[in-house]
């Protein structure tokens, strides 16, 4: 299972693109939806440790991703 807790990103400039996102994602397929700036590319970014947090903690399996 993945567990997102607490995830934030505020780019330069003061955009908040990801505010307290708390999520668990079980196995199986999930779908992510939403309109255009919603943070959707932003929290697949996080996810998929291409950039960091600015708090928050991602585990998947219980093992601390960042």
């Amino acid at each position: 299972m993945l567990n997102l807790t607490g995830i934030s990103k505020t780019y330069p400039g003061g955009v908040h693109a990801l505010q307290d996102i708390h999520m668990s994602v079980p196995r199986g397929m999930f779908g992510l939806l939403g309109p255009n700036g919603a943070g959707k590319s932003t929290l697949m970014r996080t996810i998929a440790t291409l950039q960091q947090p600015d708090c928050g903690s991602i585990t998947f399996n219980e093992i601390d991703i960042l």
